[in-house]
């Protein structure tokens, strides 16, 4: 590129526009600020809530791989555990009955069993999980860990007995009754469907009831959850092929894929705003040149081609692209930092306008009362930072090019004939 390009770009960007102000370059900024803070602060928002739901999901239910059954030979799974990549394997099982507690009405709850040395072979569960109360002990054959919510809908607390529906006797003279159980611990993880639906016991083939053999499945979790597929492949070939081997992707696909979809649409939706800016860019950029027209044609008269002075104008957007996507990813990271303390100003403030106004209403736009976590994250990846950015200054860019085409049909005697 030539350098009187970019010093005549420059100029035209700083200098106040014939008969007019900086006011159609600052408004032209301050849009594109404004859209990409905002897709800062909603993207990093979201991404925090997906990955607490995320890590809540593979991390305490479905675990990265898992296989459909549980070998009897140890060997395979001193082979499994020397795969690179592989953080721990385990065993457990699963059941659904009901519970009742202090309350009349049972509950339908999922029993997870777990091996007693959980937190040794899993280290990462105790820190998904906060206990409440008691502790993380599943040393007691009768002994029971329920999650907070479905403690407080039994009204039970740690020492009182809950009692479980439980299919005692072999496939012909299975009798239903209901087994006393000590609430040793209440834990709580966040993620309410876990929390007011489960409960761990302690990992024993004779307390699964099955018509066809315990169902005892493998836990496995990934240093990397995304190199899931090499690993997938390599169990593959140590497990026999009566076991099926599957991955996080594949077991979670629906809620993941409807996250994904939720995460898209928003995206587009506040991408829209680009639009917009660009087409006021467009539209002042036409403004532009007709009020830069005789400088035009000088330029032209001086054997400047259409197209070094088309790249003047698109230098012009591409520095509005540029300056508003600076000062609109630093307010956005700063936003997203501090988006609790964000949330209780708005509400203050929000809610002291109301009291001088004598209005009864109260606004509440983040509690844990209301939602089921106690504070906000915000997670904004490299790439997605850098594609905003990248969308931003690309839209401003394109719209100066789209506005600075009808320079080519600028003829420097037509523009000089009447200076």
């Amino acid at each position: 590129m030539k350098h009187w390009v970019l010093l005549v770009a420059n100029r035209y960007f700083l200098s106040p526009r014939r008969g007019s102000s900086h006011v159609p370059t600052f408004l032209s900024v301050l849009g594109i600020a404004t859209g990409v803070m905002t897709l800062f602060t909603v993207i990093g928002v979201m991404n925090g809530f997906q990955h607490s739901t995320i890590e809540a999901i593979l991390e305490l239910n479905s675990y990265h791989i898992r296989l459909s059954g549980y070998p009897e030979d140890l060997s395979i799974l001193d082979r499994i555990r020397g795969i690179p990549n592989i953080r721990s394997v385990f065993p457990f099982s699963d059941m659904e009955t009901l519970i009742q507690g202090s309350f009349s009405d049972p509950m339908v709850c999922t029993l997870r069993f777990l091996p007693q040395d959980i937190l040794q072979l899993d280290p990462s569960l105790q820190r998904i999980l906060t206990m409440i109360d008691g502790e993380f002990d599943l040393t007691d054959p009768d002994g029971i860990l329920l999650g907070v919510e479905l403690a407080r809908y039994l009204g039970v607390r740690v020492g009182d007995t809950v009692k479980l529906l439980w299919h005692a006797g072999d496939f012909n003279t299975l009798s239903p009754q209901m087994k006393p159980f000590l609430v040793k611990g209440i834990w709580k993880s966040e993620y309410y469907e876990h929390d007011a639906g489960w409960g761990f016991l302690p990992f024993k083939r004779a307390y699964v009831p099955s018509t066809n053999g315990s169902p005892v499945y493998t836990g496995i979790k990934l240093v990397n959850r995304f190199g899931d597929e090499p690993v997938r492949r390599a169990i593959e070939l140590v497990v026999p092929p009566s076991i099926k081997v599957t991955s996080w992707r594949e077991y979670n696909r629906a809620i993941f894929g409807a996250l994904r979809m939720e995460k898209t649409v928003m995206m587009i939706l506040i991408g829209l705003i680009f639009l917009v800016v660009g087409g006021n860019i467009y539209r002042s950029q036409q403004r532009h040149i007709s009020e830069r027209i005789e400088e035009i044609g000088l330029l032209r008269a001086m054997g400047a081609s259409p197209t070094s002075i088309q790249s003047v104008f698109i230098l012009e957007g591409a520095f509005i692209g540029f300056l508003g996507a600076g000062m609109g990813g630093a307010l956005g990271l700063f936003l997203s930092g501090r988006i609790n303390e964000v949330f209780r100003v708005t509400e203050k403030v929000v809610n002291t306008v109301f009291h001088w106004a004598n209005l009864s209403l109260r606004v509440s736009l983040f509690s844990p009362a209301n939602f089921y976590i106690s504070e906000v994250r915000a997670i904004i990846p490299l790439w997605e930072a850098f594609l905003i950015v990248l969308f931003a200054i690309g839209s401003t860019t394109i719209a100066a090019f789209l506005a600075s085409y009808k320079v080519a049909t600028i003829y420097p005697v037509e523009v000089l004939r009447y200076e």
